[in-house]
């Protein structure tokens, strides 16, 4: 079967109808893209405190040196990220799955819960059931990415929302069958997916780099995955 292919800016060349920010052409039941949810600047408020969460594990040593490094270059208006040296980057995942990466589960935002923060993550929450929700927040380096898997509905619950926010990824979506359907989805920064029921038990899903003529940049991203406890 081919595989399709979403992005914003493809959704007319492949044929997906798109009503307002929610493009879900012709994906099965239980997976809706939400293209370009997030602006600008809620995008740039959302990944620098994901970052500070991150790099609050990180250890002494390191912290210091992107200080240093922060107090050298200034803050950057066109890019939240450091470089990939002043993080401390997860070769493998214990299950092998994940690829050059750093991760956490956070149950609060902390001291780095503004107000703008408070109010993207309201956005957000229109977006699922008002229920108990955990966060992963995965960062994923220029060369990361993750291979093929089915999450354990166990330790997950039955469905998950994830916010884009870096250099784009593309997300492999394939039904677990000796005749797999699949589809593509390119996934920018801003962008939102909802995945639950069938597609959350029954298929495959990795996330890598694009390749191509999708005129896309490599780089790091981050991945802000709500899912029901």
């Amino acid at each position: 079967m081919q595989t399709r292919l979403c992005s914003p800016a493809l959704l007319k060349r492949v044929g997906f109808r798109c009503l307002s920010t929610n493009c879900n052409g012709d994906f099965p039941p239980g997976f809706t893209l939400f293209p370009s949810f997030l602006d600008t600047h809620e995008q740039r408020i959302l990944l620098t405190a994901a970052l500070d969460q991150l790099d609050s594990l990180e250890s002494k040593r390191v912290r210091r040196f992107q200080k240093q490094y922060r107090i050298l270059h200034g803050p950057s208006e066109a890019d939240a990220f450091l470089p990939e040296r002043l993080y401390t980057f997860q070769k493998g995942h214990y299950d092998n799955v994940i690829r050059d990466y750093r991760e956490m589960h956070l149950s609060s935002w902390g001291e780095s819960q503004t107000l703008d923060l408070s109010r993207v993550l309201n956005r957000l929450h229109t977006l699922y059931p008002s229920e108990n929700t955990q966060t992963h927040i995965l960062h994923l380096a220029s060369e990361g990415e993750i291979l093929p898997h089915i999450d354990n509905i166990f330790s997950s619950g039955r469905w998950i929302l994830a916010v884009s926010l870096g250099a784009a990824r593309v997300l492999r979506m394939e039904e677990n069958t000796l005749t797999p359907k699949k589809f593509d989805v390119l996934l920018t920064s801003g962008s939102v997916y909802l995945q639950r029921d069938d597609v959350r038990y029954h298929w495959k899903h990795s996330l890598t780099r694009p390749h191509g003529s999708m005129n896309t940049v490599d780089g790091q991203r981050v991945s802000i995955v709500v899912r029901v406890c």
